[in-house]
């Protein structure tokens, strides 16, 4: 067998000011050929998972291209278009071909590719030129899956988990498919069924018996009865303001597209039969902070409007202003983006203090600055690798980076978003987060593998990047009615985009 493979992994946010350009996908790094393999070696990612599994089937793998960039707004055309020739060309040298894995996030955005996975299959496909060639795709479990996209790829598995923990598994398995594919074991046909509606980020946790979790243990009894090869379920990136978005429900048969379309359907119902139960508190952001600093528990504050992983810009000072006006004494740990306000601090040098003007000044739509006389406590190496998660074994780093002091409050000032996974950020910068009252959070998941006795969380709402109350967005593409915008108790169909 000779299997190529690449991956291009990027969310987007339609929300989301921030335009993600050949640099910003560098800083994480852009391999090719043979690189890909050296880098992903030993890790937990998606593309090592498909990696080891071709490895171990006796596979000639011919890697093509890898990159990828932390979640925002959309990517910049240029980039993608020099992405989508890298691809293309690298399949057209490795010709001929078994099969094509490719590791992909399913939620990117550009400006004028409107779908932008579909694109990256449709050129390995028209590469290819035979139709049968088998092509696997593993996805992440906010992905909007298209039409395209299953109609051009044979095979497409999703994460089952969220916080996500199990990237290596679901390359492994898109990997495993393509392989019993190639060696004519099956015939794979991959089938999607899709509503108009979207449900919160913040309350699909695939943990304990959480509403997704059913949607989960549904999905592995639908595999287990062997009525599909592989379900999937995507209950996608609510910020794409895009009519054709919605919840999704997915299988992989052999050969049986009938029943493909049996098992996609019921997911997706289990999936829209318990849309109200992803709705979970949450609170502004002064009244947060009363109830973490009256609570018996430390409080992690999710500033979920804020959120990196989910595209924004990470610069809101909401949660910082309310610390300030409510708990200025009390032990807390927060982090923000403002590269100005590091270069700033960097110049003074530690130990300085100055009057700082902190945040909302990569995007000021709904914040100004926050005025605070802070101590310059440390200058920070900002490197950290994952310790889990979608990026587990990977470096980043948060660019320059400083730690004020102001009463008890930390503020751990980055130049760059970053994708939070656990602490690791504050660890790298010396802050213990088990000795403060309070760490602010900006993702919507990952802090809950944080959570234990004596360790609560608490949820932000408002306005930002990516808003909880989904229904308060001014969408312009959607089309009504979709859910949570119109409490309708019947679904509505996806619109069809041409």
């Amino acid at each position: 067998m000779k299997i190529a493979i690449a991956s291009f992994e990027f969310e987007g946010n339609s929300l989301s000011l921030r335009v993600a350009r050949k640099e910003d996908f560098g800083r994480f790094g852009h391999y090719l050929g043979e690189e890909v393999i050296k880098v992903v070696t030993g890790k937990q990612l998606s593309v090592t998972g498909a990696v080891d599994t071709l490895q171990e089937a006796g596979a000639e793998i011919v890697p093509i291209f890898m990159s990828r960039c932390v979640s925002g707004g959309h990517v910049d055309d240029a980039f993608y278009d020099e992405v989508i020739q890298i691809i293309s060309e690298g399949i057209a040298a490795a010709l001929p071909l078994d099969g094509v894995y490719l590791s992909l996030h399913g939620a990117m955005i550009c400006a004028t590719e409107k779908d932008p996975e579909g694109g990256v299959i449709k050129a390995v496909r028209e590469r290819l030129g035979d139709p049968s060639i088998p092509i696997a795709v593993s996805l992440d479990l906010h992905a909007h899956v298209t039409q395209r996209m299953a109609d051009m790829a044979q095979i497409i598995v999703g994460y089952e988990t969220y916080p996500h923990v199990d990237a290596y598994r679901t390359g492994a398995c898109a990997a495993a498919l393509l392989v019993r594919a190639v060696k004519g074991d099956i015939k794979p046909v991959t089938r999607i069924k899709k509503y108009n509606a979207i449900v919160p980020v913040l309350g699909g946790a695939t943990l304990n018996d959480e509403p997704m979790a059913q949607v989960a243990t549904l999905s592995r009894k639908i595999e287990a009865d062997g009525r599909a090869l592989s379900v999937s379920y995507f209950p996608v990136q609510p910020w794409l303001d895009m009519a054709d978005v919605g919840i999704t429900g997915l299988a992989v048969t052999d050969d049986d597209p009938d029943g493909a379309d049996d098992a996609a359907q019921e997911v997706l119902d289990a999936i829209w039969d318990r849309r109200r139960d992803f709705e979970l508190p949450a609170f502004v952001p002064a009244e947060a902070v009363a109830r973490a600093v009256a609570s018996p528990d430390r409080i992690l504050i999710v500033d979920a409007p804020d959120a990196m992983g989910a595209g924004a810009q990470g610069d809101s000072p909401a949660l910082l202003q309310a610390l300030l006006d409510v708990a200025p004494e009390t032990d807390a740990a927060v982090y923000i983006v403002d590269p100005e306000t590091a270069a700033k601090a960097i110049a003074l040098g530690e130990g300085s203090e100055a009057e700082f003007q902190i945040g909302a000044k990569q995007d000021d739509r709904w914040f100004k600055p926050v005025q605070a006389n802070a101590r310059v406590e440390k200058i920070c190496d900002s490197v950290f690798t994952y310790s889990g998660g979608p990026a587990s074994g990977a470096t980043v780093s948060t660019g320059p980076t400083v730690l004020l002091r102001k009463g008890g409050i930390r503020i751990l000032v980055g130049s760059y978003p970053f994708y939070e996974h656990m602490d690791e950020h504050y660890a790298a910068c010396g802050i213990d987060i088990t000795q403060m009252k309070i760490a602010s959070f900006k993702n919507l998941m990952n802090y809950r593998k944080l959570l234990g006795p004596g360790v609560q969380f608490i949820a932000l709402h408002g306005p930002g990047g990516a808003p909880l109350r989904l229904q308060d967005v001014d969408w312009e593409k959607r089309q009504r009615p979709f859910w949570p915008a119109d409490d309708t108790d019947s679904p509505q169909p996806v619109p069809h985009v041409a």
